[in-house]
């Protein structure tokens, strides 16, 4: 069972991705240039955070 701070991690991935893919559509729809700093940011951000949930999936699963 995640726990709470597994939560929030997974709904800092959903709102990055969500906040990724809103500004590739907002760029494509006013031609501009995709902001590639921003989009290489946000992954970054992505894989922060299943990094950490995969940390803490790891210390829940070691013998106590």
């Amino acid at each position: 069972m995640p726990t709470e701070k597994q939560l929030d991690y997974l709904e800092l991935i959903s709102l990055s991705k969500a906040l990724l893919e809103g500004q590739v559509v907002l760029d494509a729809i006013t031609g501009q240039e995709p902001d590639i700093a921003f989009i290489e940011k946000q992954h970054r951000r992505i894989a922060e955070y299943k990094r950490k949930i995969t940390e803490m999936t790891k210390r829940e699963d070691e013998p106590g």
